[in-house]
């Protein structure tokens, strides 16, 4: 469990039973659905909002939680690829984002620590140190304050770097709780533990859910991966993991932001507390389901910790999961040609605070009928810039690599393998490929070990302790239930007899 749904109480919704009706239903609940709908009820819209689990537990629960334009080294990037004019709206709808949140925690007073501070992009090597002065100056072109910088406060190796003052850090569910309460009084409609399985487009559309039924004028599709139209998506959007520690500092924790560009990418920032300020460190970022052995790469983040900062205890650790495109400029608007009504947010590539923000500024003017500048550039039917163009012939060929290893059929089995407990692993056990799991008091578990939606082998992430998709980046907890990713279905709970060699 992370720490950010660990420190808030969960708030309770009804499950959604009954058919109803809204001029806009907004599905999935993290930053981007909860911003999208309680700007559009402040609007004066009728929304309806549905989360399939429970609300602002799900991606946004187990981000970093930085609010800041410092996305990597990007903006030289944006400007070689897409041009100086859309690079800056780049660079202007997430300034505008940040400001925006800024902005609803002074005049609203919400306690959810937003506090402001500088945010580093390093690079350990002086080989990358011409990286650096290019990204400068880029972002300096944008009209973004970005300073060159050849030291970072913090005990790190920094050959070069850039800094972006007033950036800031919060606790994502506090914000997003004090959303829902405002979107509540303007009198929205929360539905937990409703998930969506069938929407047909028309005037309106409906959806259908496993007990009720929603007629809306428009969608807002919010699901960190559609699940409408998903085969548009799937070979445009990469899915990939990362894990976070946070720990007790004996001593003092940066108050900055940083992010570290070299090859072995880790971030950390400071996490204010009632008991003092703990350390959250996040990286080894890889596709998902193709980590290999994930606990491995927890010990390296903790090594770096450790080797870095006095650490006196490592308090939570968890993973998290997001999506890039191809062009690595998320899809914000609407979700095919032939639907001007239906919207679609997700490709978010690690910076989801304030691309969910700008989601729901962008989609709340969409609706409205609205013109927005921004929309050009999010925009989820663009063809990708020629300059993109080279990343496809990779990532594609990356993509069939997994989807033909994931179709791979496993050596057949006749015995249960002997899992110390807490482990799991996906064998062939009498002709069925089963994903077998051990708690720690030892009694065994088992489910189907093929992805429901892509029908891939599944793989164990000891990280996670989740089955996970290498082809789709679909996600199941211990028990088979699907918690990311397009599947839809769960995965079927099994007997199992354990037989060992």
């Amino acid at each position: 469990m992370s720490y950010w749904v660990d420190s808030t109480a969960q708030p309770s919704h009804p499950e959604l039973t009954e058919s109803t009706e809204a001029d806009v239903a907004v599905v999935g609940a993290g930053i981007a659905g909860v911003s999208t709908a309680t700007f559009l009820a402040e609007e004066g819209h009728d929304v309806v909002l549905l989360e399939a689990n429970q609300v602002a537990r799900q991606t946004t629960g187990h981000t970093t939680a930085k609010v800041t334009v410092a996305h990597g080294l990007r903006y030289h990037y944006l400007i070689e690829t897409f041009g100086e004019e859309r690079a800056r709206l780049y660079a202007d709808a997430n300034r505008t984002a940040l400001e925006e949140m800024a902005s609803r925690v002074d005049e609203r007073n919400v306690d959810c620590e937003f506090t402001r501070a500088s945010a580093y992009s390093y690079v350990p090597s002086l080989k990358k140190e011409k990286k650096v002065e290019r990204e400068v100056d880029a972002a300096r072109r944008l009209g973004l304050d970005a300073s060159y910088v050849t030291e970072v406060p913090a005990p790190v190796d920094a050959a070069a770097g850039v800094r972006y003052d007033d950036q800031a850090h919060f606790h994502p569910r506090k914000y997003l709780l004090s959303l829902l309460d405002a979107f509540e009084d303007r009198g929205g409609r929360i539905y937990d533990d409703t998930r969506v399985t069938e929407m047909e487009t028309g005037s309106p559309h409906r959806l259908r859910t496993d007990s009720g039924r929603v007629e809306a004028d428009d969608v807002v599709v919010a699901t960190h991966y559609p699940f409408y139209k998903r085969l548009l998506y799937s070979m445009r959007t990469l899915p990939g993991q990362e894990y976070i520690l946070t720990g007790t500092v004996d001593g003092e924790v940066p108050e900055d932001l940083y992010f570290s560009a070299g090859p072995k990418t880790h971030s950390f920032r400071p996490i204010p507390t009632d008991d003092g300020t703990m350390l959250l460190v996040e990286g080894h970022r890889h596709p998902t389901g193709t980590g290999g052995d994930t606990a491995r790469l927890v010990r390296e983040i903790e090594s770096f910790a450790t080797s870095r900062f006095p650490i006196e205890e490592f308090t939570y650790r968890w993973s998290a999961q997001d999506y890039m495109t191809m062009d690595r400029v998320p899809y914000i608007g609407t979700i095919s040609p032939f639907s001007d009504s239906v919207y679609v947010v997700t490709g978010f590539g690690g910076w989801g605070m304030t691309h969910g923000t700008v989601a729901g500024l962008l989609l709340t003017d969409l609706v409205a009928g609205r013109e927005n500048e921004w929309e050009r550039l999010y925009d989820p039917n663009r063809i990708p810039p020629v300059r993109s163009m080279k990343r496809l012939p990779k990532a594609g060929a990356n993509m069939l690599k997994q989807f033909a290893k994931g179709h791979r059929p496993l050596g057949d089995g006749e015995s249960v393998p002997d899992l110390e407990p807490g482990d799991g692993r996906v064998v062939n056990v009498d002709g069925e490929t089963l994903g077998l799991y051990r708690t720690e008091d030892g009694e065994w578990r088992a489910v189907s070990g093929t992805c429901t939606y892509s029908g891939c082998t599944l793989k164990w992430n000891p990280a996670g302790e989740s089955w996970d998709c290498p082809c789709d980046g679909s996600r199941y907890t211990v028990d088979g239930r699907v918690f990311d990713g397009p599947a839809q279905e769960d995965l079927r709970r099994r007997a199992v007899s354990v037989r060992r060699s």
